[in-house]
C-alpha cells in the first residue's frame, strides 16, 4: 500500500529552495492548513531548523509545543518573532487580514528585514491573500497546488484503516484499485476528497470496486458547486453523432499520441480543436464525443460565468480553473461558445474596462505553456468576432467547420433520434425524410420528431413518415430565417477551416 507520509518531491524542492534563498516573506494561498503544515514540518526537518506556528487563538508556539505567553495578538507575535534568534520558519495562519493596519504592516517589514541574513522565512497562509503594496515587494508566492494521486492514495489507506478499526468496515480494495480510486479523486483538496471517499464507503457499508464510480460522481458533485469548472459524466461518443467524418478520423488518429507506444514513437499529444459552424449542427455534441471516444474525463468551463460570478477576481478564478483542469488530466476541457467570454478582447477593451483582454491573456498564456494531458475542445457560433490572436496557428491544432448536414447525415440523424424515442427507423421512409428536410440542422430534425410525437399522440395513432413530413413543411429552418448570416459563416470557413464532414 502507498506510504502514508507521501509529500510531492517537486513541492518539497521548491519550498526548500525558497527558504534556502532567504526569502523573507512567503505567501501560500490555500485552505488546506494541515497539508501545508505537514509540508513545512517535512522541510523544517530536512533543513534541521525549527518551525513555529501562530494563530490568533493559540498564539506563537514551536510546532506541537506550548504557545508563548502574550503572543496571540498579531503585533505581539511579530515582536516575539524578532526576539527568536537563528534559522527558523514562522507559519502565520490567516495573518494577511491584519496587514492593512499600518503598525502591523511596519512590524512585519521590520521582522522580514531580520530574515535576510539567515534561513528565516515568515510564511503567510490563508484561503485568500491580499497584501499592501509595500509588503508585496518582499513577498514571493508558493503554490502548494492540489494533491496528486500519490498523496490521495496514502490518505485513502489511512481512511480505510480508520474505518476498519472504528466501525469494522471491510475492504476488498487491492493496491491497483486504491490507486485508481485516488486518481478518481484528483482535483479536490485532500480533506474534501477524503471526506467524499469516507461518505461513500460508510453509505455502502464496505469498500469494494464499486466505490470507484461512486467517488467519481461525488467528485463531480463537489466540483459542480464551484460554478466555473464542472466535471460532466461522459455520456456521448461519435456513435451519437451523424456525419463529421473528417473530425472523427482526426480524433481517432490522435488517440495514439496518448499511449506509451505513441510517445515512444515520437508522437506529440494534441493540444485542442476549435469547432465552429452553423447553430444546432452538433458542435457541442462533437466536443463532448471526443471525451467519450478517448475515455477521458470531461470538464466544462463556463465562459459566461467568468463575468457573471467573479467580477473583480475573474483572472484569479480562471487560473484556478485551468490549474484544476491540469490536475484532472487526462481530460477534455470543453469551453462552449467561447466567444461569450473573449469576443470583446478584440476591441479596445473599454466595454468591460479591459477585463476580457486580461482574461484572454491568461487563457493564451496557459494554452502556450500548459503541460500535456489537457485537450481543449472549444466551440463557437460566430468565430469571426473572436480576437485574431486566439486563432493564430498553434493555439489550436485545427479549426473545424460544422456545416448543415447533407442527405446521408440527415438520414442518420433521423435514425439516431427515432431510436432514442423507441421507434424502429426501418418503419420510416428515411430517404424521403432526408430529402424533405434539406437545410435543416440536427437540432431542428430532433425537434421535428418531438413535434411529430405530439401530433401523433393527439391524433391517437402511431408516428408515421407522413406526420413527420407535415411537421417538416410547417417548420422554417434557421437556414431560411437567417440565410444571409449562415452564408457569411460558410464563406469565412471556406478558406480558413477544415470541413468537419
Amino acid at each position: 500500500m502507498p506510504d502514508s507520509g507521501v509529500v510531492p518531491k517537486p513541492k518539497l524542492d521548491e519550498l526548500r529552495l525558497l527558504i534556502n534563498s532567504r526569502s523573507p516573506i512567503i505567501t501560500i494561498e490555500s485552505s488546506e492548513e494541515q497539508r501545508t503544515c505537514d509540508l513545512l514540518e517535512r522541510v523544517a526537518s530536512e533543513l534541521a531548523i525549527p518551525l513555529f506556528v501562530w494563530s490568533v487563538t493559540e498564539g506563537l508556539a514551536r510546532a506541537h509545543g506550548t504557545g508563548l505567553y502574550n503572543s496571540d495578538q498579531p503585533e505581539q507575535a511579530l515582536s516575539n518573532i524578532s526576539t527568536i534568534p537563528g534559522d527558523a520558519i514562522f507559519l502565520l495562519k490567516d495573518f494577511a487580514r491584519y496587514c492593512d493596519n499600518d503598525r502591523i504592516s511596519r512590524r512585519l517589514r521590520d521582522a522580514a528585514d531580520g530574515c535576510r541574513t539567515a534561513r528565516r522565512s515568515i510564511i503567510l497562509l490563508g484561503a485568500s491573500l491580499s497584501l499592501p503594496p509595500e509588503l508585496e515587494a518582499d513577498a514571493v508566492a508558493f503554490n502548494i497546488g492540489l494533491p496528486g494521486f500519490e498523496e490521495l492514495a496514502a490518505g485513502v489507506c489511512r481512511v480505510l484503516a480508520e474505518l476498519n478499526h472504528e466501525q469494522g468496515l471491510p475492504s476488498t480494495l487491492d493496491t491497483l484499485a486504491i490507486t485508481q480510486l485516488a486518481k478518481n479523486l484528483v482535483g479536490l483538496p485532500e480533506e474534501e476528497a477524503l471526506r467524499a471517499f469516507r461518505k461513500c464507503a460508510i453509505a455502502k457499508g464496505r469498500a469494494d470496486a464499486t466505490l470507484l464510480d461512486e467517488v467519481l460522481e461525488a467528485k463531480r458533485e463537489a466540483l459542480r458547486t464551484d460554478g466555473l469548472l464542472e466535471t460532466i459524466k461522459r455520456d456521448s461518443s461519435f456513435s451519437d453523432v451523424a456525419g463529421l467524418q473528417n473530425l472523427r478520423n482526426w480524433v481517432n488518429k490522435r488517440k495514439s499520441a496518448w499511449t506509451p507506444e505513441g510517445q515512444k514513437f515520437g508522437l506529440v499529444a494534441p493540444k485542442g480543436v476549435l469547432i465552429t459552424g452553423v447553430q444546432g449542427c452538433g458542435k457541442s455534441l462533437a466536443a463532448r464525443a471526443i471525451a467519450g471516444e478517448w475515455g477521458y474525463e470531461l470538464a466544462r468551463l463556463d465562459a459566461g460565468a467568468l463575468y457573471d460570478k467573479f467580477v473583480g477576481e475573474s483572472e484569479k478564478h480562471l487560473k484556478k480553473a485551468l490549474a484544476l483542469a491540469q490536475k484532472l488530466s487526462p481530460v477534455v476541457l470543453w469551453i462552449d461558445e467561447i466567444e461569450k467570454a473573449f469576443a470583446s478582447a478584440g476591441s479596445s477593451g473599454d466595454a468591460d474596462a479591459g477585463l476580457s483582454q486580461r482574461l484572454l491573456a491568461t487563457l493564451l498564456t496557459w494554452m502556450q505553456d500548459r503541460e500535456s494531458g489537457v485537450f481543449l475542445a472549444a466551440t463557437s457560433n460566430n468565430i469571426t468576432i473572436l480576437p485574431p490572436e486566439m486563432l493564430r496557428k498553434g493555439r489550436f491544432d485545427e479549426i473545424f467547420f460544422v456545416d448543415l448536414p447533407d442527405p446521408a447525415a440527415r438520414s442518420a440523424l433521423f435514425t439516431i433520434h427515432l431510436k432514442k424515442r423507441g421507434r424502429a427507423p426501418d418503419g420510416f421512409d428515411l430517404p424521403r425524410l432526408a430529402s424533405a428536410s434539406n437545410g435543416f440542422s440536427g437540432a431542428e430534425i430532433e425537434q421535428v420528431i418531438a413535434a411529430g410525437l405530439y401530433a401523433a399522440f393527439n391524433q391517437k395513432q402511431q408516428l408515421t413518415t407522413e406526420i413527420l413530413v407535415t411537421e417538416i413543411f410547417a417548420t422554417r429552418p434557421l437556414s431560411v430565417t437567417r440565410g444571409e448570416e449562415i452564408a457569411s459563416i460558410r464563406e469565412w470557413a471556406r478558406s480558413r477551416a477544415v470541413a468537419a464532414g
